[in-house]
């Protein structure tokens, strides 16, 4: 069973510098730099303009739900993966996927970067989340509803913090 979800961002930048950093190289490092249980690998897969992060985030038992504690065997190790294609006019369109070492849990989602309505830029994020995991699946993927909901909160506040700061 699969939950599907949408979010949107609203920033107050100009397509041409949210881009700019999304496809920053300096920027995904930045985003790990003082994570001791996070790690970041990036390519350039189509060019130009274009930018693959590979984000692994390491998470104690201890700080886990009682209900992923209960099916998981030592730390939950999450990778997350969001890729942004070239700028197109005022657009630019980009996936975001995860999963988990020892949890069937998929995220799938496709990104839209375009201009806002009002000034500024738009980031669009919708997608589905899928446990496979008897019983608990339904309440495991609540959660990690909970958490596309934090990593689109989270990601708005760093990329915010890093526009205003260039």
């Amino acid at each position: 069973m699969s939950k599907e979800f949408s979010f949107t961002t609203e920033l107050e930048y100009s397509v041409a510098d949210v881009h700019a950093a999304l496809t920053s190289e300096e920027y995904w490092k930045g985003r790990v730099a003082d994570g001791e249980n996070s790690a970041v690998e990036l390519d350039v897969p189509a060019g130009p303009g274009t930018l693959r992060a590979v984000m692994t985030d390491r998470t104690e038992p201890s700080a886990l739900p009682a209900v992923v504690r209960g099916i998981l065997r030592g730390p939950l190790e999450m990778q997350r993966t969001d890729s942004w294609g070239a700028l197109a006019g005022d657009r630019a369109e980009g996936t975001l996927s995860g999963g988990a070492n020892g949890l069937p849990i998929e995220i799938a989602a496709t990104s839209l970067l375009r201009a806002g309505d009002t000034g500024g830029s738009v980031i669009e994020l919708n997608g589905t989340v899928t446990v496979k995991v008897p019983v608990v699946g339904g309440q495991i993927e609540g959660l990690l509803l909970q958490m596309v909901e934090n990593i689109v909160n989270v990601d708005k506040k760093v990329l915010e913090h890093w526009l205003s700061n260039r």
